[in-house]
């Protein structure tokens, strides 16, 4: 996160968050019971999600400030690969029995506080070494990842709304640099492959991304373009290409909704969603 300022991902929390306020309190009751894209989780199960972890992203980082950057009491640290993501279901909706103004408080208040403690961060505080369920990281890297559910998520609960949701332009940089680290956390092994899979990358902007990504079935690497020829080309803007990569979108559809083209074997490019999902 070495290119990326305290301040820019102090200011997309921000914004993020008070985005993601605001559209929650004009979505109408109907509405916030309905499918997001997430599979299994209503509007609301996102809504509550959020609002209930965030006291968990402050309370991680007031921790590493203070020297601990071990799991607290009762968690452990998530495996590669496997999801972690809080209960979804009539039951886990009925055990929660709040209303969406409640919901809407706890996420207002619990980002008020998250912001009045990284506020009191130092410079040296920044790179303190902080828990996350998938890996200790610097405080910087692990408050990026806030923007990470903030932006995902906000699309998620927006496509449930609106098929032609897209991802902020703020947080495309942002999200941007959490890639690498997400795909190698997301990577699941599967398909046998005797000759490795060549994807290719052609994003036109905002952010251009010009890259290769190599899967053998049970590893993968990524590379600059070079003059070995691709198994399949995926040409998109910035957003659609974040949301292929953090699992959001499935290759069919989306070159059906006209948020991917693709060049080459449709079948390859089909296959991409089997390495790499998301959770």
């Amino acid at each position: 996160m070495a290119s990326i300022s305290t301040n820019s991902i102090v200011e997309a929390i921000v914004s993020e968050a008070s985005s993601l306020k605001t559209y929650l309190e004009n979505v109408d009751e109907q509405t916030w019971a309905s499918d997001s894209t997430s599979d299994g989780w209503t509007i609301e199960d996102i809504a509550f999600h959020l609002s209930v972890s965030v006291g968990g992203w402050a309370s991680n980082i007031t921790r590493a400030v203070a020297g601990h950057s071990g799991p607290p009491e009762g968690q452990s640290f998530v495996p590669s690969g496997q999801r972690a993501s809080h209960p979804s279901g009539p039951s886990a909706r009925e055990f929660r029995q709040k209303s969406r103004a409640q919901i809407l408080d706890d996420f207002t208040s619990g980002h008020e506080h998250l912001q009045n403690v990284i506020g009191m961060l130092s410079e040296e505080d920044w790179a303190k070494p902080c828990f996350h369920r998938r890996g200790v990281l610097p405080v910087k890297a692990y408050l990026s990842i806030q923007i990470q559910e903030l932006a995902l998520h906000g699309w998620d609960i927006r496509w449930g709304i609106d098929s032609k949701a897209e991802l902020s332009l703020s947080s495309l940089p942002l999200l941007l640099e959490l890639v690498p680290r997400w795909i190698g956390t997301a990577f699941t092994q599967g398909l046998y492959l005797p000759v490795p899979v060549r994807y290719r990358f052609d994003v036109s902007g905002p952010l251009k991304v010009r890259k290769d990504l190599i899967v053998s079935g049970d590893t993968f690497n990524t590379e600059p373009h070079n003059a070995e020829a691709p198994d399949a080309i995926f040409r998109c803007d910035t957003g659609n290409y974040l949301l292929l990569m953090f699992g959001r979108l499935q290759v069919e559809h989306a070159i059906d909704d006209g948020r991917l083209v693709v060049e080459g074997s449709l079948e390859r490019a089909k296959n991409f969603n089997n390495w790499f999902k998301g959770f």
